[in-house]
Order: C-alpha cells, then structure tokens, then sequence
C-alpha cells in the first residue's frame, strides 16, 4: 500500500511541477506591473498610472486597481461611477464592500438624500446600514421622517444591543416620550431571554410600571441571591420567562455552590420546568462537575441524569470514570452511547480496555487487531499494543494537469490565487471563497489540489474536510519546508516529525497566521515566548513581525518544543500538551493525575481543545514518519509500559 501511495505521491508531485512550470509568463509579467500600478497610484502619479492601468485589463485583479482608484478618491467619486462599479462587478467580494463604504461615506457628510437613493439600489440586510437609513429618513419629507420614527421601536425593542449608528435614530424616538413602561418591559425580558444582563441593567431603569417594577426587582433579587430561588419566588415572574430565569439562577448558583446547587436543581426541576426545558441547566451542571473530576461527581450525576439520556454529558461521566480506573462504570457509560458514538474509536478502544480489565478473554485480541486497522489516535494506540503496523488506508485520487489548468482559469479562482501570491490573504479567503460557491462537487474535488499546487496549504486542508475526504492523506498532510523541520528536529533532540505534527496543528502550514490571543506563524509562537526561546537558545531574533519567516519560526518553535521536551520527561504527550496549554497547567495536570496510566491522563486533559490536540499530534507524528519512509512509532517502548492495559501485568492480551 505504501508503496503504491509513494509513487502516486512522486507522479502527483511531477504534474503540480509541470504545472508550475507552465504558467504563462505573462502572469508574472503583469503582476509585477499591477504592483507597479498600485505604487504609482498612491503616489499620485495619475497619468503614469493611467497609462499602465490601460495595459492591465486581461490581469485578474484589474478591478482591484478601479476600486482602489475610487477609494483614494472618494470624495471627489461621483454617484455614477460608483453604481457603475458595484453592478459591473458585482459578484467580486470588493463590490460589497465598496458599497459599504461608500454609505459610510454618505453618512458622515450628511448625503441623506444620496444615501437613500443608493441604499433603495444596493440595500444592506445589516441593522447598522438599516440605522443609517432611516437617520437620512429622518432628515428626508415628513413622510420618511413619520416611516422612520414608526420604525424605530422594532429595532429598539429586541434582546441585544444596536450598533451606535441607531442612535441618532432613537435619539429622535426617545423625543417623542419613547419608549413607553410597556416597551421598556418587553425590551427587559428579550434581553433576560438573551442572557444579557448588562443590557437588561439599562432598560430596568426606564421601566416606570410599579407592577412591572416589582417583577424586574424581583429577577434581581434572585440573581443576587440565586439560592433564596424557588417555585414561589419565579411566581411572581411573567409566566413565558420563568424557564429562561430559572436557567440563568440555576447556573449561577453553580458558579459560586455547585453541590448545593446541584441538589437544589435535582429536587425542583421537574416542578419548574419540561424535561426538554430542564436539559441546558442539567448538561451545564454535569459536564462542569466532571470535567473537574469532582469527587461527587460520578454520584451526582446519576442523579442528575439517570438514564444517561445526555449523550455530552454521559462522555464525561465515562472520562471521570476513567481518571478513577472505575471499569464497571466505564463500560455502562458506554454502553449507553448512542450506536454512532459507540462507533467512535475512542469508545471502542476504551470499551476494549475496560472489557479486558474486568474480564479478559481471547476474543479481545481480534478485536485490538480489528481496532488497530484505524487511522487514528486510538487505532494507532491499538497497533502500538498489537504490535502491528500503522495503517494509513490512503485513497488516491489523482487529477490531470488539464483539469487543474481549467479550474484555475475560473475568473475568482485566478483572482484568489494572484491574491495568494501577493500575500493578501484575507481578500484571497474572500474570492476563493466565491469561487467554490460557483463550482460543481467534481470541481471542488480538484480545487484542493489546485491550492496545494500553489502552497496554499491550509485551503487545501480545509478542502479536504469540506468535502469528506478524510483519506486522501496527501491532500490533507502536505510537507513544506521539510528540509528546515527536519534540520531542527535533529538539533532540538525530536522526533524528526514532531516539529511538523505541531505546525499542521497549529497552523495548517499558514505562515503568517496569527491567533486571537497573538500566537504567531506556522508553530503559532507567542511573542514573548519566543523572545525567551531566543535568548536561551542564542536565536538571532528583534521584532515580533519575523514569527512570519518559516525558518524563524521554525527554529524557535522547533527549540521551544525540545525545552518541553526534556522538561517532561521525554514525553511527547506532556509536551504536546505544553505547548498547546502551557508548562504550568501539564505541571499541575501531573500533580493531580500523573501516577494515572498514560492514555487514560490524556483522555482526561480537562481542556478539550488541549485533549484534541495531543490526540492530534501524536497521530500525525506518525502519519508524517510513514509519508517520510521512516520508522513510525506513537510511543517508545517506556511509555508503551505506561498504558492502562499494560499497567495490569495479568491482562496483557
């Protein structure tokens, strides 16, 4: 099988290569004269730029030269020039946001007239465009100003909070003694209904109905002091918000006494509320009481759901179970999955090691070999124990040069991918984006090799998810800059994929991606993380900004890895886990459940996003090992000692 896929791998390869090598020359050619346009533009050198522009009407992203033209002129742009841009190009991702901003602009000159005349052409379904237009109602005939004003209360009374360009609208409304006690109460419990509390603060206080007065500070009363709730106190609430009340208290309560909460919750509910109403409060409780391995937990949670009718919350109970070696309660978990859950690998591996550990016998055996055929954590886990070889169950799916070449002459498509290769990876993520919504399934299928060929790395991965090809392991396991991975694996002490496992991770090979919390490049480096790594390990390194040179980032992600590393013990696990959440959560994750067998503390991370990615890396490890040639392993040998079947000499299989 390998060797079959190895050579599909090198055939593949030689015709992304042809490709390549076949691109007219012109492309590049007029690329470079786009870039020069732009730089003329913003220099204000309107002729020469005129002169060029001309030139440029076959490159793709001409129109982006007209847009930008018209942004750097838009106070001078007549309305003429705009419309005629947004209907001539009105399928490229730049028409809509010209047309934003050109309604922006007429706003903040106060165009009322300009702006509803273009908004009735190119109207926006978005309350902040909305708000805008019945402000220019508002300054329009007496009749726009009446239609404005009448219309201001169905924006106003909803549960969430209006963007600030209503109001200039509400301003207006609330001028005429808007809004009424009755508005401001119904306004009230939308917002309690959307859990939000700070807005439902602000209307209370323009509630001036004593009766309604009366329920609003009854709420308050409640969420002060959420253990004085019961069927009495939610009496004097509005029928139609009680469930939505109780739910908000409930959950409360647990934040601050989550026993006494639970109790509480276990003998009302059913006085309260549906079993469909009650099931948010009881998930909410269970999943939280045993993802923090509570000692009561297993305890209260057959209480709180008897018949494991929570499916999320029944696969925490079986986690719980798990940091407890508690196989009888284990095995019921997951005997009460649903058959799809109970299809998982990660059940049936758990289901394995539980059945084996309460009563061995020698049909276990098939079922470990059966187990290790998967291409997963667990199946690799399961080869690792069966002393099997990992199956990669590889499906090739090769595409000719010919259908790569059509596919990319698609007008959005060649637009996404010169935005690619200029770097401009938001606007390429837009027309790429379009240009899949314009193709046929066969068409999406080649799309992901089609972005592979260009280095866009991450849309192929994506790709291949989008369109369930989970086995086309080339497709979603690219291997860039694998020279530098590996220089750095060696010098860092790694396993020479475990640097590349942790950037497919993390990154999906994106160079310059950047997390919400500011992590970094391909190995998504914090920025002060990396200045450490530099300093101890003598890493040339100034500015944040060269996170975004691969083999910067690579080698500071490659050392800091290594530093994990030996920090725990040589296991990739811990170190996975570090990198992702941190020295000092694995350091007190070990504290509380280290002596715990090795595959059941990683089932038992509490961070599902850390869990997942441990699982992940560990995998891949050997996914890249095999598309290298080498050796794979999951584990060394020491660590193989370490898991739960091996932990009872008596059970080996």
């Amino acid at each position: 099988m390998y060797r079959v896929m190895h050579k599909f791998i090198i055939f593949f390869c030689f015709t992304l290569l042809t490709l390549a090598t076949t691109i007219n020359a012109s492309t590049e050619s007029l690329r470079k004269q786009f870039l020069k346009a732009e730089s003329l533009l913003k220099q204000n050198k309107t002729e020469a730029y005129a002169k060029l522009r001309a030139q440029l009407d076959e490159y793709p992203l001409a129109p982006y030269l007209d847009y930008q033209e018209i942004l750097k002129n838009l106070t001078s742009s007549k309305p003429e020039k705009i419309n005629a841009f947004i209907e001539k190009n009105h399928e490229l991702p730049i028409a809509q946001r010209l047309n934003k901003t050109w309604l922006k602009h007429l706003n903040r000159q106060k165009q009322w007239n300009s702006y509803s005349q273009h908004f009735s052409l190119h109207p926006i379904d978005h309350t902040h465009y909305q708000c805008m237009q019945l402000q220019a109602f508002l300054n329009g005939t007496a009749k726009q100003k009446k239609e404005a004003l009448y219309k201001a209360k169905d924006l106003w009374v909803v549960g969430e909070s209006q963007p600030k360009t209503c109001d200039p609208l509400f301003k207006e409304w609330m001028a005429t003694g808007r809004p009424t006690s009755d508005e401001a109460y119904e306004r009230f419990w939308l917002s309690i209904e959307e859990n939000n509390i700070k807005l439902a603060q602000y209307i209370d206080k323009k509630i001036k109905n004593k009766k309604q007065k009366q329920q609003t500070q009854q709420f308050w009363a409640l969420y002060k002091k959420p253990e004085s709730i019961s069927k009495k106190s939610l009496s004097f609430l509005p029928k139609e918000s009680r469930g939505k009340v109780a739910t908000i208290i409930y959950k409360r309560w647990y934040r601050t006494q989550p026993i006494s909460a639970i109790q509480a919750w276990i003998k009302v509910r059913d006085k309260l509320m549906s079993q469909e109403e009650q099931l948010s409060v009881t998930e909410y409780m269970g999943i939280r009481l045993n993802a923090n391995y509570h000692s009561q937990a297993i305890q209260l949670s057959h209480l709180l759901d008897p018949d494991y009718k929570i499916e999320s919350l029944t696969e925490t109970r079986i986690r719980n179970a798990l940091a407890k070696q508690d196989w009888k309660t284990v095995k019921i978990g997951i005997a009460h999955l649903s058959e799809t859950a109970k299809a998982d690998p990660k059940w049936q591996y758990w289901h394995l090691i539980a059945e084996r550990n309460l009563s061995p016998n020698k049909s276990q055996a098939k079922q470990l070999a059966d187990l290790s055929k998967d291409r997963s954590f667990y199946g690799f886990l399961a080869a690792e124990l069966n002393k099997s070889p990992f199956q990669l169950n590889a499906i090739n799916n090769p595409f000719s040069s010919e259908q790569l070449s059509q596919l990319s002459s698609k007008p959005a498509v060649a637009r996404a991918r010169e935005l690619f290769k200029l770097g401009r990876l938001i606007e390429a993520n837009r027309e790429w984006n379009l240009a899949l919504s314009q193709m046929t399934p066969e068409e999406k299928n080649v799309a992901g090799y089609l972005a592979k060929s260009w280095g866009w790395y991450l849309q192929a991965i994506i790709n291949a998810a989008k369109t369930k090809r989970w086995d086309h392991i080339d497709l979603r396991f690219p291997q860039p800059h694998s020279k530098l991975f590996k220089t750095h694996a060696l010098k860092n002490e790694l396993d020479l994929s475990f640097p590349m496992a942790i950037a497919r991770q993390e990154s999906a090979f994106l160079y310059n991606a950047q997390s919400p919390v500011g992590a970094r490049g391909l190995m998504q480096l914090m920025p002060k993380t990396a200045k450490q790594t530099a300093q101890k390990h003598e890493v040339p390194y100034k500015k944040t900004s060269q996170l975004y040179d691969p083999e910067t980032n690579i080698t500071l992600g490659s050392a800091y890895l290594g530093d994990m590393l030996k920090r725990f013990d040589n296991n990739p696990a811990f170190a996975a886990a570090a990198y992702n959440a941190g020295p000092h959560r694995v350091k007190r994750w070990l504290r509380q459940r280290g002596d715990l067998p090795l595959d059941i503390w990683i089932e038992t991370i509490p961070f599902k996003e850390t869990r997942r990615y441990v699982q992940n890396v560990l995998a891949f490890r050997v996914i890249y090992d095999r598309l290298a040639g080498r050796e794979a392993r999951l584990l060394t040998e020491k660590q193989i000692k370490l898991l739960a079947l091996n932990q009872n000499k008596a059970t080996a299989l």
